[in-house]
Parts: C-alpha cells; structure tokens; sequence
C-alpha cells in the first residue's frame, strides 16, 4: 500500500514499529558514505521485571533487558527481478553490535547504485528517498541558514535521513545556496545570450511546489528565500509574508517536513527537474502526523502529503480522529495488545468520510465525551431512565433540571431525548 496509518494508545508501540522500520533500512543506507546508519539502540530493547537478590541474599526487584533483541523485514522489491527479500537485524547483548543478516542482496544492489552515481550517465538511475520525522521536527530559527558548507553530492540526500530528531539545518542552507545560484545562472545566460532552462529554478520550483501543495489547503501560497532578511519567508495573500521561525508550531511541522522531503528528492535525483517531488519514489516514517495541527488541517494532512510526493510511501501513526476520517479503512491498522502480551493487529471495518464521533468511538475505543465527568454520567443515566419509559419519575426529574442548567438547552442528546419522550408519551397515551 502507498499508505499505512498506525493507531495505538499511548506507549503501545506505534513509535516503536517506525523505529524498528528505521533500523531495518540501513542495510540500504550503509553503502552512501556520510550516511549514518541506524542500529539498536538501549532505549529500544524492552526491559521486564525480575526478581534479584541483593549482596546480603535479599530478593529484590530489578528491571532486565529482554535480549536478544531482533527484527525481520520482508519487502516487495522490483518483484520482476528480485521477488520478496527479507533479512533480519538483530543485537544479543547490551552493549554489543547491531548485526544484519541475509541483508548481502539489498547491500549489493546499493552499492552498485553508490558505485554508477557522478558517472556519465547517472542521471537515469533515481534514488528512493527514505525519511524519519519523529515529534520532534520543528524549524529551529534564522540561525539555521548561516555559514556552513553543504555536501552536494546526490548522495547527501541521506544525511541522517533517518534520524527522527533532525533539525533541517540543511535545507535551509541548501535553498539559501539555490536561490543564489538561480541568480547567478540567470545572470548568466542573460550575459551570454543563451535560450537555456535554468536547473537551479527547475528544482527550486519543484521543491516549493511539493512545499505549497502541503500548506496551500490552509491558505499559504508560497515560500521564498529573502536575501535582505537573510531568511525563509512563507506567503499568504491576506496575511502577508511571515519569516518561518514566527510561524504557529502546526505549520513550521508541516513546512519543515515537506521541505525536508522534496530538499532530500532534490539532492538524490537532480536530473529529474521540475518532475523531482512527482517521480521520486520512496518510504517516509511519520509519527504523530497530526501533532500541532489544528483539526481542520488534521483533515487534510495526508492527502496534502500523498498530492505532493504521489510515489512515496507513507507510514505514519495518529491520535487524531480527525486523521482517521480522512484515511480508508484498509490503510488504518490497530495495536491491541492482549493478556498474553502479545499484539494483535487489525484493520477497522470503516472510516474515510466517518464522523470524527464514531471514529473516536469504533476505531480508538474512546467515548465522545468524557465519561469521568459527574454530568456526564448524570446525561447517561438520565437517557437510560428515558429509554426505560422512566422519565417522568422523581429521579428522572431531578437530573433533567441539572441538565438543563448545564446545558441551556443546547445539547442535542437532550433534544434527541425530548423528541423520544413525546413519541413515547404519545405511545402510553393510546395503550
């Protein structure tokens, strides 16, 4: 599927399952110098209670890695060619290496892709791209496009592409250092006379027009580099234009995600112009899709996403109803974890176009409202004494003048009621 969208509760192992993704692809990675391969880590063996005893005899409780720890990854590569592969990484000791097994063949096929890239006619090979935004991914500030050298190489397209705390330092220098060269190009050819197509506005143009398509649904239409300000300036027709460090926290998550995307595209397959963000395949890991946003843009985040980069496939997990509504059934899959400690995954009968109520309630087990509230509970008990051709009794009586102080008749459950009491009314009045 080009989509899959993990829901869990929390620490229940959406995070987790990106991870192990994360860890499953260095295989590929490992054969591009200056990308940094992603391996178990402490914090990703899980750990059990055990009984132990202290220096005197004494039983006490301890917390114990359950090692050794590993992961196998089966994909549907080239089927054509190659069919199903699968390998497995796996790390027995604490502090010992991640190691990969059966991984000789995806190996092979990287290197030999690192081996023809920079040579005459590299640009008809096109690089995957492969990202991990995790919650933390948020433009930091104008420092972020000061000084520094930049790796131009395609292969700098998967500088720490994996990893889930990136700060997208880099795509700032590197619009800053396209920008400029657009410049001069067009200074250029214009010097010399020639009918040529600037590359440098070729790519930039595909780079903001994957970024546009991922925040226009929320009114912005462009983004630019301001070499007055020094900076990255975002664009909206009415409100003007924000340099991108004073953006609200929901749109420098999603402008910095896309842009990391469609930069890493840029870099990894430059020859395919304007065309990059469209044609560049790929897997990118998102957890928490929905954080920052508001709920009218949780709505529309994963078809922005899937309209900007259409070959790319996405793995992502949510809390959001709002995102849930908007993703078919079959790309939805739910964690549950059973008494045996073991996880069951399935898919829910029903979902893209829902309401956000009955995806709260069906799909994550949670009750539109929040049932620990006294009110709340008195509404329940009330509808059960109506249902029960009970709401004219004393008790009834009472809750129904709490409601309405609570309400002021604006809930619809009571309006709901008040058309069911008089059908019902109506009911006993002929019996």
């Amino acid at each position: 599927p080009k989509l899959t969208v993990i829901v869990a509760e929390n620490g229940k192992g959406k995070t987790a399952i990106l991870d192990a993704l994360a860890i499953a692809m260095t295989p590929y990675l490992a054969a591009f110098h200056g990308s940094r391969p992603r391996n178990f880590q402490s914090g990703d063996v899980r750990m059990v209670l055990e009984q132990g005893l202290d220096a005197q005899g004494i039983r006490i409780p301890r917390m114990k890695y359950e090692l050794p720890v590993s992961l196998e990854v089966e994909i549907d590569a080239n089927a054509e060619k190659s069919g199903v592969l699968s390998w497995t990484r796996s790390m027995k000791t604490q502090k010992g290496r991640t190691t990969s097994q059966n991984a000789k063949l995806v190996a092979r096929y990287a290197k030999n892709l690192y081996n023809l890239l920079n040579k005459k006619g590299d640009e008809a090979i096109v690089l995957p791209v492969l990202g991990y935004y995790g919650t933390v991914r948020m433009w930091n500030d104008s420092s972020l496009l000061k000084g520094g050298d930049i790796d131009m190489s395609r292969a700098s397209g998967y500088i720490e592409c994996l990893e889930p705390s990136g700060s997208y330092n880099t795509f700032g220098q590197w619009f800053r250092y396209a920008s400029e060269s657009a410049l001069e190009f067009d200074h250029m050819i214009k010097e010399r006379g020639l009918q040529v197509k600037n590359p440098y506005r070729e790519i930039l143009k595909a780079v903001k027009k994957a970024i546009i398509a991922c925040i226009s649904s929320m009114g912005w239409t462009d983004i630019m580099y301001s070499f007055s300000a020094q900076n990255l300036l975002v664009c909206h027709p009415t409100k003007g234009l924000f340099p991108m460090e004073t953006m609200s926290d929901g749109a420098r998550s999603v402008i910095s995600m896309a842009a990391d995307i469609a930069y890493r595209m840029a870099r990894l397959n430059p020859d395919l112009g304007e065309d990059v963000a469209l044609k560049t395949p790929g897997i990118v890991l998102i957890d928490e899709v929905d954080m920052h946003l508001h709920p009218s843009w949780q709505q529309t985040v994963v078809q922005d996403l899937a309209r900007a980069f259409p070959n790319v496939q996405f793995i992502m997990t949510t809390h959001s109803p709002q995102v849930l509504t908007s993703v078919p059934a079959e790309d939805i899959r739910i964690l549950h974890w059973m008494e045996d400690d073991q996880v069951r995954i399935e898919a829910p009968s029903f979902s893209y176009g829902a309401e956000s109520s009955q995806v709260l309630k069906d799909i994550q087990n949670v009750d539109s409202r929040p049932v620990n509230l006294p009110i709340v509970k008195d509404l329940k008990r009330y509808l059960e004494l109506v249902n029960a051709d009970q709401w004219d009794t004393p008790e009834a009586l009472t809750l129904r003048k709490r409601l309405d102080d609570w309400s002021q008749g604006r809930d619809p459950a009571l309006l709901k009621a008040d058309m069911d009491i008089r059908v019902r009314n109506y009911r006993r009045k002929k019996s």
